[in-house]
């Protein structure tokens, strides 16, 4: 019975550590939508500062008031300065925070040299206590205490303020609030630095239990986002629900499963947001419009530009040769570029664009939902990591090295993944759809942690063998690449044929206005389902490719980073393209090999600027300017055998000069 006890006030003192986290996510997702994942982030770098605070001064007070004073300059800089601007705009939201997490991490390294820091405990509470036949800390108690006493003071300012009311009435219909008098800039700014400010005033008391390193940042931020999914977003109630459960079968699971403890938690945020999208005591997100992000489908051209496109068709000879040249010659002339590259390049060049490929057929697959239909994964590591790892465990457990085996197996099952996972997420919209897809790559990344007789653990799977054609081949980097480059071609004819069919179009209707597709007789829900399979095929393909390039599969192919990378590209070479996010691999991929070479220990900073970047100002990514440029281009050619056709075209002069 003592050591139920034991483990329940464990348990229960975790639990308010983590509400105490939660409780800026919670409100500043209930009220201004904003998914800000830099919020472990600021609790780390504020607990380094606290320490370091405590061991010049051996005040444990002042290094928790340094840590809440520079996680609220932290919140305020990043509301004012970027925030701001993106609000509606969720992927952005998550991008630039993301952003900020590599660019927090890497200064903290930076100033402290990125070891663990112990975090001191007061001598008055650095004791125990008998109950029963177990002795726990003192310090477990009086974090039970200060937590209790937080969350009556928080509950109080939520419910029985003026200022609580107005947060309320902003959750509850921003809009409605803003015209009877509610200055929704200042309320917002209010809220996030207060949700940053109690995160780096709990970090010098958290610590103790968290700890205080390079990963306490995700860690964090990913128990807390589990509180405010079980809880419900907006409440303050819901976050101390949320954070006391998850404590409580963190602690019971560590007890008694320890193998899977990591699971259930993932798999009891899994379960609520499908049965409750909402939460527990949450409230309602109205959040859920796909066209949120302002993804423009970038790949159309100009209106003149097209008009002559449709009408030259009709025409024969030298104009329809025309016209054909002008859609196909920008493909073919990077299918020639691609081709003749290796005569150019040595080992390590081929290597690196070995890597483009791959991970430019990644973030097309994520393009096929996130570009064309405006679904928010967070979770597309998922396919990646599933594909190189069946190509691994069919190795090492089966003995099957054939590629022509291997292919159909790892695109049958990435394609029932994706069936299971589009099945759950597909119930939910918006963030709820982002955070579902982040908890189902978060639960294959646990499965490919702790399974370690099946997996490999945390050590991975390593030695995997190159394809097997079924003919005697002896692999360098050169054959190797034109292997990965003749499987990235047809995977791209195969997604641009899918994406330019009635099909294609019918997914960016749905992106636009899904609710008219559904007036108008389309089954959206199948459409977008068909979406989710395809693309994890295809990404279960990239995966492929990787294991056979690199030899070997971690459980970190599943993680957030991972699945964040191709979210990046997308935003950055333009979603709805299916090249834009092919380009924009490319550009992180050579940033990321001579930036690791020339600054090894700052790419995560550089990462973290290339987030803000392309999220502030990148708009429309760079095919948005390229196809620009080639409009222009075409529309003096086309416009050139249209005036020669007037039987083709007609009153076309004024088009062509807008």
């Amino acid at each position: 019975m003592s050591n139920v006890l034991s483990i329940f006030v464990l348990g229960v003192s975790y639990g308010l550590i983590l509400f105490l986290l939660a409780t800026g996510l919670t409100l500043t997702m209930g009220l201004m939508r904003v998914v800000n994942m830099s919020h472990g982030a600021m609790y780390m770098i504020a607990g380094y500062l606290g320490v370091t605070v405590f061991k010049y001064t051996g005040s444990w007070i002042l290094g928790i008031l340094a840590g809440f004073a520079l996680a609220a300059v932290l919140g305020l800089l990043l509301e004012v300065g970027f925030l701001r601007r993106l609000y509606n705009k969720p992927t952005n939201q998550v991008l630039l925070t993301i952003g900020f997490i590599n660019i927090i991490n890497n200064v903290t390294q930076w100033i402290w040299g990125g070891f663990p820091l112990s975090t001191p405990v007061p001598k008055i509470l650095n004791h125990s206590v008998a109950v029963g036949s177990v002795n726990i800390p003192v310090f477990r108690f009086f974090i039970i205490g200060f937590g209790i006493v937080m969350a009556i003071l928080l509950w109080l300012l939520q419910d029985k303020t003026k200022i609580g009311a107005m947060v309320r009435a902003g959750m509850d219909n921003g809009e409605i609030a803003s015209t009877l008098g509610l200055n929704n800039k200042v309320l917002f700014t209010a809220v996030f630095v207060l949700g940053s400010a109690i995160a780096g005033f709990s970090s010098m008391i958290g610590g103790v239990l968290t700890g205080l390193h390079m990963a306490t940042s995700w860690e964090v931020l990913l128990n807390s986002i589990i509180v405010v999914v079980v809880g419900g977003t907006g409440s303050i109630q819901g976050a101390l629900l949320g954070g006391i459960i998850i404590g409580l079968v963190n602690a019971f699971g560590t007890a008694y499963f320890p193998s899977i403890a990591s699971f259930i938690i993932y798999l009891v945020m899994i379960v609520i947001l499908v049965l409750r999208p909402t939460g527990l005591l949450g409230r309602k997100m109205d959040i859920n419009r796909a066209s949120d992000d302002g993804i423009k489908k970038t790949g159309t051209v100009s209106s003149s530009t097209l008009y002559l496109a449709e009408r030259l068709s009709a025409a024969g000879g030298k104009a329809k040769f025309t016209l054909t040249a002008y859609r196909g010659v920008p493909y073919l002339f990077a299918a020639i570029v691609l081709f003749v590259l290796p005569a150019f390049m040595g080992t390590y060049s081929e290597s690196m664009m070995i890597r483009v490929l791959i991970f430019a057929l990644f973030a097309m697959s994520l393009d096929v939902i996130m570009g064309y239909t405006g679904l928010r994964s967070f979770g597309h590591a998922a396919y990646f990591g599933m594909g190189g790892y069946v190509v691994g465990l069919l190795a090492k457990h089966a003995n099957i090295t054939s590629f022509w085996a291997v292919l159909p197996i790892t695109l049958i099952i990435c394609a029932i993944l994706a069936a299971i996972i589009g099945y759950f997420t597909l119930r939910t919209t918006g963030t709820y759809f982002l955070m579902v897809t982040m908890a189902f790559g978060q639960l294959l990344y646990v499965i490919a942690t702790k399974w370690y007789t099946f997996t490999g653990g945390t050590d991975g799977l390593t030695g995997i063998p190159r394809p097997n054609l079924g003919f005697a081949i002896e692999w360098n980097s050169t054959k190797l690449y034109y292997f990965v480059l003749i499987i990235f071609l047809i995977c791209y004819y195969i997604l641009h044929r899918f994406m330019n069919s009635s099909w294609g179009r019918a997914m960016v209707g749905i992106r636009e206005n899904e609710g008219r597709m559904r007036s108008i007789g389309f089954n959206t829900w199948a459409l977008k389902y068909m979406g989710v399979i395809v693309a994890g095929a295809f990404g279960g393909i990239s995966g492929l490719l990787y294991a056979y390039a690199y030899g070997t599969m971690v459980p970190g192919n599943f993680a957030l980073e991972t699945s964040a990378m191709p979210m990046l590209m997308v935003i950055m070479g333009g979603g709805a393209t299916l090249w834009g996010p092919a380009l924009g691999a490319m550009v992180i991929v050579l940033v990321q090999n001579y930036s690791g070479i020339l600054m090894p220990d700052r790419w995560p900073l550089i990462l973290g600027i290339m987030y803000v970047l392309c999220v502030m100002f990148l708009r429309g990514g760079f095919s948005h300017y390229l196809r620009k440029l080639w409009d222009k281009v075409g529309s003096r050619v086309l416009g050139k055998y249209a005036k020669a056709e007037p039987d083709a075209v007609k009153n076309v002069g004024e088009e062509l000069v807008s």
